[in-house]
């Protein structure tokens, strides 16, 4: 390790800390990789010209040359490449509205423009390389903001009133009283783990926490033996109406509730209980719905799959119609041929609609007579195409969803 900080430090990137602890990379399986003179010219020789114009910024080299004289030039600086490698490998599945999202608060907007492909999209990439020369600090944000990007979130609400406090749940989320009450929260429930403060943002007054805890035991396989230890699970609360609501993603059910209630405890004054949100839907809503996909009218919703609990059919086995682009065709016959199977809502597990090219889930928990709670997949979904999603079923339908995420104490 102490080669490969002295590696780092040569050409003033972040000590390893930052990157094994901050980025979760591997140093020693990845700087072995840029050191040789085959794999660093292939790596240059596959950058464009936009990510080499932003390498070439961030190391104070000319950006005005073409694109060849650009890649003579990063081939004879060597070992200033090292961090830009290793930014490169960090890109790597990284979620592109993350990215720019965040590019666009931190970068100048001329900057951000010269990172675009065309009007829709961005080169992540580039945009990374420009991050990493303004700030390389700036990849620990992205890293945990790109989180909430790929991961569904249960949705809870405070179930007891409680009195405001002078100061926002914003304002009394600070670094140290985090770590503090993390440390009591570990402490209480003594099971050899710990939760480890990672990084707080705050977004239109909606303060977002990141946890680093050991969840369930596990094992890295090196060279000779091995090496036990614990996997780790990423929390992440967002809290909103001043604590008032929380979404929480994470892996492990019953934790992230308990830490939520905590802090929510602390900030209230008193003792303090979440539970997932529940908003009932007519059935007569979801009938209409149903038609409306079966006749191609909803619109921007392309009706691709739905499971029945019991056919019509002998036996009353269950029935899955799916279909990679529409099963309008399909559920039509089926009803003209066997009988109705969109009427009866109690009997339907779930559909799956196309929105926006991805494959969305909604399933139908009954309530109480002929009532539902809707609950959709939202992780298969960003946060934007989450917000408007929801908002089109709410405004076109009248259905409010939820997520499929629930969280709840044994």
């Amino acid at each position: 390790m102490s080669n490969i900080a002295e590696t780092l430090a040569r050409v003033n990137a972040p000590p390893p800390e930052f990157w094994e602890n901050d980025l979760e990379m591997g140093l020693g399986l990845l700087l072995p990789s840029i050191e040789r003179d085959e794999t660093r010219n292939e790596w240059i020789g596959q950058l464009n010209g936009r990510q080499m114009e932003m390498v070439c910024a961030a190391l104070d080299l000319p950006v005005e040359n073409r694109v060849r004289e650009r890649r003579e030039t990063l081939r004879g600086v060597n070992g200033q490449l090292v961090p830009f490698w290793l930014v490169d490998r960090f890109a790597h599945m990284k979620s592109r509205v993350a990215v720019v999202d965040f590019a666009r608060k931190r970068l100048p907007p001329t900057l951000v423009n010269d990172c675009r492909i065309n009007d829709e999209d961005h080169d992540t990439k580039a945009l990374l390389f420009a991050l990493y020369g303004n700030n390389p600090t700036d990849l620990r944000k992205v890293f945990h903001l790109e989180k909430i990007q790929k991961t569904g979130f249960a949705r809870l609400a405070l179930t007891t009133p409680v009195k405001q406090p002078e100061t926002t749940f914003a304002e009394f989320l600070t670094p140290d009283r985090i770590r503090s009450l993390l440390t009591l929260f570990d402490h209480d429930k003594n099971d050899q783990r710990l939760s480890e403060f990672r990084d707080i943002v705050v977004d239109d007054g909606r303060p977002l926490l990141f946890i680093r805890r050991a969840e369930r035991p596990g094992l890295i396989v090196k060279t000779v033996g091995v090496e036990h230890g614990f996997q780790p699970e990423w929390i992440i609360l967002d809290f909103s109406q001043n604590a008032r609501r929380v979404r929480i993603s994470s892996a492990s059910p019953t934790v992230p509730l308990e830490i939520a209630n905590c802090l929510a405890g602390a900030y209230f004054g008193t003792a303090c209980e979440y539970a997932n949100e529940y908003e009932e839907v007519h059935g007569a809503q979801l009938r209409r719905l149903l038609k409306l996909l079966a006749t191609g009218q909803a619109d921007a919703l392309e009706f691709v799959e739905i499971t029945l609990k019991a056919s019509p059919l002998d036996g009353a086995s269950k029935l899955v119609l799916s279909d990679d682009r529409s099963i309008r065709q399909a559920v039509n016959h089926f009803s003209q041929a066997i009988g109705d199977i969109l009427t009866e809502i109690a009997n339907i597990r779930g559909i799956k609609v196309l929105y926006r090219g991805k494959r969305v889930g909604l399933v139908f928990d009954a309530a109480s007579d002929d009532r539902f709670v809707v609950r959709y997949t939202d992780q298969r979904l960003n946060t934007k195409e989450r917000a408007s999603f929801e908002q089109l079923m709410r405004d076109d339908h009248g259905i409010t969803i939820l997520s499929t995420e629930k969280r709840s104490r044994r």
